[in-house]
């Protein structure tokens, strides 16, 4: 079947526009309600009122139907465009071809560069908490003598395309990087969710490369992968998917919705490649020779944590340069949430990254 008409994106029939403000009446309430229930609670012991509010308000509009969903963030290009004039800062957008494009935070920069692969769940655009959450990284990296370009890639959402897609739209990416002079020495790509089941794919393709979508040629290895709460299981299964619901602001109603939603557009044979957890014992072997260096990063509180822990005590065996780390009571991409809510107070997993990147870009 073919996928929809991209430009049906964001629009909603007249039932979905008055189920969206129907679900939409109770959000007062239910802040109320999660604050007062929650607020003591062991998960958010370390946790600010304003960030308790803040999980709270995404745990809830997560539960939206993708369509509305969409139709109330916008477009990647829209939120891009939006955070850049309230920033006062340049906008700047290459185009790659096959409708993929690469936004830059601040400077654009091709001496050391940031390739950031969004999340969420290959149905939603990236967000403007993460990119505020780069632009301070970068500014932190500066105060280290460390200047870096960060580019945000633009991939085509699903329903309006499906694997191997936006695969193929970071081959572009990468492509077009090293074609405008970046080292891979000098690349880090960070994916974070979706994006870190994006990351794997482009492991996967080089490893085992998809009849499907041209190589991609490294001239060298590629400084390092970050892995954020890696989106490596879709089926929504392991126990931390239940013994974590409703700590996490991802609920397992919506997680098994939405891999289901992904999975029946990927072939049989292809489900390593959209599902890490799922590929053969020793399907990365060779790792070391695309990526120096890799960091998994997961929240104790998360969903997906124990597919996360189970994947890379095993990722570990076969590439010895791998770290991992898990956030004590982090949520699900936990280093963005502080910047939803403007945080002065950020959680581990901002400064362990800025000391990630900096060594790494260092070497």
């Amino acid at each position: 079947m073919a996928p929809p008409d991209k430009s049906q994106y964001g629009k909603l029939s007249l039932a979905q526009k008055l189920g969206l403000a129907f679900n939409l009446i109770p959000l007062p309430v239910v802040l109320l309600w999660k604050v007062v229930t929650t607020s003591y609670a062991g998960y958010n012991q370390d946790r600010t009122l304003k960030r308790i509010m803040g999980d709270a308000f995404l745990w809830y509009t997560g539960g939206l139907g993708v369509p509305q969903l969409q139709c109330i963030l916008g477009t990647d290009q829209h939120i891009y465009q939006t955070w850049t004039k309230a920033n006062k800062l340049p906008s700047t957008v290459d185009e790659l071809g096959d409708d993929a494009r690469l936004f830059w935070i601040g400077p654009k920069r091709t001496e050391r560069v940031v390739l950031f692969l969004h999340g969420g769940g290959f149905l939603l655009p990236t967000s403007e908490h993460s990119i505020s959450f780069w632009r301070y990284t970068q500014l932190e990296l500066e105060k280290k003598g460390v200047e870096i370009g960060v580019a945000v890639l633009e991939y085509t959402l699903a329903p309006y395309a499906t694997f191997p897609t936006p695969l193929n739209q970071a081959r572009l990416a990468l492509n077009f990087l090293f074609e405008a002079g970046v080292k891979p020495s000098d690349l880090q790509i960070v994916g974070d969710s979706a994006g870190g089941n994006l990351t794997l794919q482009i492991l996967s393709h080089i490893l085992h490369p998809l009849p499907s979508v041209p190589l991609i040629s490294l001239p060298a290895p590629i400084q390092s992968a970050m892995l954020v709460s890696p989106w490596i299981s879709l089926s929504a299964s392991s126990p931390s998917h239940k013994s974590n619901d409703g700590h996490d602001f991802v609920s397992l109603s919506t997680m098994s919705a939405w891999g289901p939603q992904i999975l029946r557009d990927v072939p049989a044979e292809h489900r390593a490649f959209a599902e890490a957890v799922s590929a053969p014992e020793n399907w990365f072997v060779g790792a070391e020779k695309v990526f120096q260096h890799v960091l998994i990063s997961a929240g104790g509180a998360e969903l997906l944590k124990d597919d996360i822990e189970s994947f890379a005590e095993a990722f570990k065996k076969q590439h010895n340069q791998t770290e991992f780390v898990v956030q004590p009571n982090g949520r699900h991409q936990d280093m963005f949430l502080d910047f939803f809510v403007g945080e002065k107070k950020v959680g581990m997993l901002t400064p362990l990254t800025i000391e990630w990147l900096a060594a790494r870009f260092s070497e």
